[in-house]
């Protein structure tokens, strides 16, 4: 970095730490006020908690100063020199950017940067604003993004289909995208009860007995979902990581239809979404991830990589 943009960028930090703390006092009550009304359970916070949550600020106004002072003294390129980042770049290239099923450029930095930025996003204003409730905004709006997944995964299929791929190949290609397909379509109509609330049909005697009393198989298990739903989240995230970090998916079916390395950050976010017992975050966390999940496959169908057969990665014309 050159030597006047780190001195630049370290007096402003100086400068805007030593403001920060001389109206700190002006908004510490709306701070206050904040983390009591949203992050706190019962909505009270004592005097402990008053001044933990002063320290914390007069720590990261202390943090902000001594970067604007080792930006200003040009430390900050002088550390720099020390850490391997070269070497960091490149295994972050090799382990979570590199995607052999798709040809199109950078997708899976571009896939890693979104998730990460959606999943932090999602997990910050769960904080700030409590967590979805059953039957709020996020249950009754998310659930449409397992129908776009849908769409997005049989879009893929009369693409495959002009691929000049084995036959074999194809058809497990085919049945995979129509299954994943189906199975969005599935959860989509599970959570709007197969449209019982839309259309006014009345709940049968048997799914009178789950735990909703809707037209829904999921409701039967609804008082074991606060341990399922922990389970599933860091099941998944562990036997994922062991793909992703230690045996790397082979082949290009296999490649295709595990989930890429770039959701890393997501997939982390998503399982400690699980441990308050909640089901609702968890399930926000999957209707995101199931429409970028249906994008990178369609993707890597329309932009064939170097996993594709050389002689069959391109499509062929329409007959």
């Amino acid at each position: 970095m050159n030597r006047q943009i780190s001195m630049q960028i370290g007096i402003a930090g100086m400068a805007l730490s030593l403001i920060s703390l001389l109206v700190s006092h002006y908004f510490f009550h709306e701070l206050v006020e904040l983390v009591r009304i949203h992050l706190t359970p019962d909505g009270h916070l004592n005097e402990i908690g008053i001044a933990k949550l002063r320290l914390a600020i007069y720590f990261l106004i202390a943090c902000m100063f001594i970067f604007g002072v080792l930006f200003a003294l040009n430390w900050i390129n002088k550390i720099l020199t020390l850490l391997p980042l070269t070497q960091l770049s490149s295994d972050m290239n090799r382990v979570f950017y590199s995607d052999l099923a798709c040809s199109k450029k950078n997708i899976g930095r571009h896939f890693f940067l979104l998730s990460s930025a959606l999943a932090i996003v999602l997990h910050l204003s769960m904080l700030a604003f409590g967590e979805p409730q059953w039957e709020g905004w996020a249950d009754k709006t998310t659930p449409n993004l397992f129908v776009v997944a849908a769409v997005f995964l049989l879009i893929p299929i009369f693409k495959v289909r002009r691929l000049d791929l084995e036959k074999s190949l194809k058809r497990k290609i085919i049945w995979g995208l129509a299954i994943l397909s189906g199975s969005f379509l599935f959860i989509y109509g599970e959570e709007i009860s197969w449209g019982q609330q839309f259309f006014e049909i009345e709940t049968t005697d048997l799914f009178k007995l789950n735990y909703q009393q809707e037209n829904t198989l999921h409701n039967f298990f609804n008082p074991l979902f606060k341990y399922v739903y922990p389970f599933v989240g860091f099941s998944s995230f562990v036997v994922l990581s062991y793909f992703w970090l230690i045996n790397k998916p082979k082949g290009l079916v296999a490649n295709l239809f595990v989930p890429h390395a770039s959701l890393f950050i997501f997939f982390l976010l998503m399982a400690g979404s699980t441990y308050t017992g909640n089901n609702e975050p968890y399930e926000v966390y999957l209707a995101i991830f199931s429409v970028l999940y249906a994008v990178r496959l369609m993707l890597c169908i329309s932009n064939p990589g170097a996993l594709f057969p050389r002689q069959f990665n391109r499509i062929t014309p329409q007959e």
